[in-house]
C-alpha cells in the first residue's frame, strides 16, 4: 500500500452519511460516527488516471459535517455541522473564512437560493444566511415542528417537509382579478 493509499484510507475511516461534493478539480467528502471526530476531506483528483494519483488537498476536523452535505458555489463552500456550527472554506485551498454558530441540530442539509442558505434545523427552525464569506444571520423563522429533511426548491418556492405539514414559501404572485 502507497502512502497516499493509506492517507486517504485513514482519512476515510469512518461512515460516510453526506453526499460527496465536486468543486472543480476537488472531491469533498465527509465521514464519521453522529458523536464527533468528524472530517471533512478534499482530495486533489486533477490528472486522476492510470499512471497519476490523485492527492490529499486538506482536511477539516473541526466543526466537520457529518449528516447534511455541504454546498458550493464558485469558490466557497458551506458546511453545516450537525451541531449547527456554520463553516464557510475557500474551496481551492481550505482556509476556514468563518466558523459560526447558527444554532440548533440538523440533519438536513442546507440549500442557496439567491446568494442565500436557507437551513432547517430538528426542531423546525428555518435560519436564512447571507451565502458570502462573511457570516450574516438574516433571520429566523419557527415552524414550531420536528424536521428532520432537506428543503427543496421548485417553481420559484422553497418547500420544508416537517413532521405533519408541508410548508411552501416564495413563488409568483398571482394576478388579482378585476
Amino acid at each position: 500500500m502507497t502512502k497516499l493509499q493509506e492517507t486517504i484510507e485513514q482519512a476515510f475511516d469512518k461512515r460516510s452519511v453526506s453526499s460527496p461534493l465536486i468543486v472543480g478539480d476537488l472531491i469533498l467528502g465527509s465521514c464519521g460516527n453522529g458523536g464527533g471526530r468528524n472530517t471533512v476531506t478534499a482530495i486533489n483528483a486533477r490528472g486522476a488516471s492510470p499512471g497519476h494519483k490523485p492527492e490529499l488537498a486538506y482536511q477539516l476536523k473541526k466543526s466537520a459535517a457529518y449528516v447534511p452535505t455541504s454546498i458550493a458555489m464558485g469558490n466557497f463552500v458551506w458546511l453545516l455541522s450537525d451541531a449547527g456550527i456554520l463553516t464557510c472554506l475557500t474551496a481551492t485551498t481550505g482556509e476556514v473564512r468563518y466558523q459560526e454558530r447558527v444554532g440548533g441540530n440538523y440533519f438536513g442539509s442546507p440549500v442557496w437560493i439567491d446568494g442565500r442558505l436557507f437551513c432547517v434545523s430538528k426542531t423546525g427552525e428555518l435560519a436564512v444566511v447571507d451565502a458570502t464569506d462573511k457570516f450574516n444571520l438574516l433571520h429566523r423563522y419557527q415552524l414550531k415542528e420536528v424536521c428532520e429533511s432537506t428543503p427543496a426548491v421548485a417553481l420559484a418556492r422553497l418547500f420544508i417537509r416537517t413532521e405533519s405539514h408541508l410548508w411552501s414559501f416564495g413563488g409568483e404572485k398571482q394576478p388579482t382579478a378585476p
